[in-house]
């Protein structure tokens, strides 16, 4: 991708959008698999619930991630290949080819600005997939009915006891019984939302705007690390393998694109827990931050939970890396070949 001299942001954008619905409907199954698991607490007496459930229920949250891949896989490509063009301006290199340090600096600012893109649909997303969760788990005899009376005490404000020190677990939450919100929030503890409208109709009645941006730091930080790690291995593969400017195999780019999301799973997988957890629908209640939740975590559950859903999260990343880089080097070197052919004029 670095050094192709005809690239430009309209091929990022064309090339980029095309992979994202694809990529992310074929592996919406494992996002749903890694989510549950996630949201599961280890902790001793808690029933946990494996059982095949039907097809479509693996596909909740598909549509508003469809949506928000779209903005993020647009913005991924032609942030990096933006960058990457000025670096190298500004460098007065003729080669194209970046340092390191180059690629890496690219992958965090890519990261960046990808992920303020993302926030608002995971949280959708990971709602939709938790209520499905609570709806699947009564239909096997198991409710939530008794953490509503067990972890909220109506009382007369809206936050956490004072006094309460950073390593405790919250026993209790204080809520106005007034507040339109906690009345709103026991009425989906009763009838959650799937659909995406109701979902972020539910969350907005029970959380406000700050419902649609918990998690924000994890998800920034795991996204900086997804770009960085993915852009780095990515791209120090293809240059091992070719010459500066060459292009590429779409094969092959969906090989080394398979192949650097290992990385990405191995570097960031406690960053995508937390993230989750942080996302929750009862976030607020259980933790005071994201290192706060990181900490119970570790100390109530072990070391070991803080690697949830590693295993649906490989295969989701790994199919999704694969398809985007080679999907995205197939249309890139399509409209490349178009250009030469005369059939598309190069933008000036």
């Amino acid at each position: 991708m670095i050094g192709d001299n005809n690239n430009d942001v309209l091929t990022q954008v064309v090339a980029g959008s095309t992979t994202a619905v694809f990529k992310t409907t074929l592996t919406q199954p494992f996002e749903y698999v890694k989510t549950v698991s996630q949201l599961r607490r280890s902790i001793s007496g808690i029933k946990q619930t494996v059982a095949i459930q039907p097809v479509k229920t693996y596909f909740v949250g598909c549509s508003i991630l469809n949506i928000g891949a779209i903005l993020k896989t647009s913005a991924r490509f032609g942030t990096f290949e933006q960058i990457c063009q000025l670096m190298k301006t500004n460098s007065g290199s003729e080669t194209g080819v970046l340092t390191g340090w180059q690629i890496a600096l690219a992958g965090i600012i890519t990261g960046s600005v990808e992920s303020l893109w993302i926030i608002p649909f995971e949280n959708i997303k990971t709602r939709m997939i938790e209520n499905s969760m609570i709806i699947n788990d009564r239909a096997f005899g198991i409710t939530n009915d008794d953490k509503i009376s067990n972890n909220l005490t109506r009382t007369t404000n809206l936050s956490p006891p004072k006094g309460k020190t950073f390593h405790e677990v919250p026993k209790t939450t204080t809520i106005d019984a007034l507040n339109p919100r906690f009345e709103a929030y026991l009425q989906y503890e009763k009838n959650p939302s799937v659909g995406m409208f109701n979902t972020i109709i539910e969350t907005y009645k029970t959380r406000g705007l700050p419902g649609f941006v918990q998690g924000s730091m994890p998800t920034i930080l795991r996204q900086i690390g997804n770009s960085m790690v993915r852009f780095t291995v990515y791209t120090s593969l293809k240059k091992s393998l070719t010459q500066p400017g060459e292009p590429i195999n779409e094969t092959v780019a969906f090989i080394l694109g398979a192949t650097s999301s290992i990385a990405v799973v191995s570097v960031t997988q406690p960053l995508d827990v937390i993230k989750t957890r942080m996302q929750s629908k009862d976030a607020w209640k259980s933790y005071k931050n994201s290192v706060n939740c990181c900490y119970q975590m570790f100390i109530t559950e072990g070391s070991m939970s803080l690697w949830k859903g590693s295993i649906p999260r490989l295969f989701k990343v790994g199919l999704s890396g694969g398809i985007s880089f080679g999907i995205y080097q197939y249309v890139e070197n399509l409209i490349n070949l178009m250009r030469r052919e005369g059939y598309l004029k190069p933008l000036e």
